[in-house]
This record gives C-alpha cells, sequence and structure tokens, in this order.
C-alpha cells in the first residue's frame, strides 16, 4: 500500500539560496506531513523519484523516516537486497559500443 505524502521538501534548485524564509516553512511543512503519515501508516520509508528529495528528506531520520529512490526499491523489490552487487558484476561484463 503506498500513502501519498503531501507538500515539497524546497530541497531542490536554487530557492533555498535566494529564500530561506520560504524553504525553512515549506520544510517544516513536509517534515509534519511525513510525521502525520508515519503515525497513520506506521511506516518510515518514504519512496521518491527526486534525488534531491532523497538527499533532503535523508536529514530527517531523526523522526524515524528512510528516503529512497524509486528506482533502488524497485530493484531490492525485484532482485533482493544484494541487486547492487549484482548490477556492478553483470555491468562489469558489458562491453562498449562507440558508434
Amino acid at each position: 500500500d503506498v500513502t501519498p505524502v503531501e507538500h515539497c521538501c524546497s530541497e531542490a534548485g536554487t530557492l533555498a539560496l535566494s529564500r530561506p524564509d520560504i524553504t525553512d516553512s515549506m520544510l517544516q511543512r513536509k517534515r509534519a506531513a511525513l510525521l502525520d503519515a508515519k503515525e497513520e501508516t506506521g511506516e518510515g520509508v518514504i519512496l521518491t523519484n527526486c534525488p534531491s528529495c532523497v538527499q533532503g528528506l535523508g536529514r530527517n531520520r531523526e523522526l524515524g523516516v528512510e528516503p529512497r529512490h524509486i528506482a533502488v526499491a524497485i530493484a531490492e523489490k525485484l532482485s533482493g537486497k544484494e541487486w547492487k552487487k549484482r548490477f556492478k558484476e553483470e555491468a562489469a561484463k558489458a562491453s562498449g559500443v562507440r558508434f
């Protein structure tokens, strides 16, 4: 089951540099939404397709939140916890193609 968590974490782009007051408010709103969702579901894993969210939401680990890129979650689901090791082994066997 997937529970959507509203609001932007404000980590991507340069808004945080130009308007830290706004991005701090956005981050606090996201943190509150994460806590509400965690309380409702008991789950602490949050999936995202945004690399900035993975990094930024990682700063909320003290809340019991574990951000994970959706591609990583799919790889783990389809190939198990050792997916990265297996991927590296297969990638090492690949040959380059030049155009």
